[in-house]
């Protein structure tokens, strides 16, 4: 029984690691835009959002989210505004000139990346549906608190998370690579991806809590 419920609740923690989503879009366009470094800060953010959803559940703080529709409507708005921003901000520079791209980021650029995922995953009140309906599922009454292991679960889902995104960004940089000498086709690369940003937060203002 122990080894199946770890072979369900992975299986369960890599399917949510590998649907496509606001976060997924945010990690390939940084990781193409700006290389392996900027991704990676993106997977740390992305790893450090789901964290606080996983203590959020682990305190009760989500179940307030989930039954407020204020607080709910509030945190969608929050993060559809920021999805819009990025989207608009990729759309309007529209590609990466390749001719001056040296894989070169400075602290700034690495500290954006990594605040920018992190508002992205916490402000999206999906990941924290998910987070709340999940969790309680893989609850064992072993004499271990709620807390702890609501922590570790979440900590799994983390390092699982990290595992497959750091396999996406390594990806993503080798097209990234490939596109060197092939400007138009990253500018229309860059636009697409602003578009589905701005798509995602559109469809994250008409998200309800159910």
């Amino acid at each position: 029984m122990d080894h199946a419920y770890w072979v369900l609740f992975i299986s369960t923690a890599l399917l949510l690691n590998i649907s496509p989503g606001p976060d997924m879009i945010y990690l390939i366009s940084q990781t193409m835009s700006y290389g392996k470094k900027v991704g990676f800060a993106s997977v740390l953010g992305l790893g450090l959002g789901a964290l606080v959803h996983t203590i959020f559940v682990s305190l009760g703080i989500s179940l307030i989210i989930s039954t407020s529709i204020i607080v709910f409507t509030i945190i969608k708005f929050i993060g559809a505004g920021y999805l819009f921003y990025l989207g608009i901000k990729a759309f309007i520079l529209g590609g990466i000139d390749f001719s001056q791209y040296e894989r070169k980021t400075d602290d700034k650029t690495f500290v954006r990346a990594l605040v920018n995922a992190i508002v992205i995953d916490v402000t999206n009140p999906k990941v924290a549906m998910f987070f709340i309906a999940l969790l309680p599922q893989f609850y064992r009454n072993n004499g271990t608190s709620k807390m702890i292991q609501f922590l570790l679960l979440g900590s799994i889902i983390v390092l699982v998370g990290f595992l497959v995104e750091g396999l996406i960004v390594i990806l993503a940089d080798k097209i990234a690579d490939s596109l060197r000498t092939k400007p138009r086709i990253s500018k229309i690369l860059d636009k697409a991806f602003g578009t589905v940003l701005i798509g995602l937060g559109v469809k994250l203002v008409f998200e309800k809590n159910s």
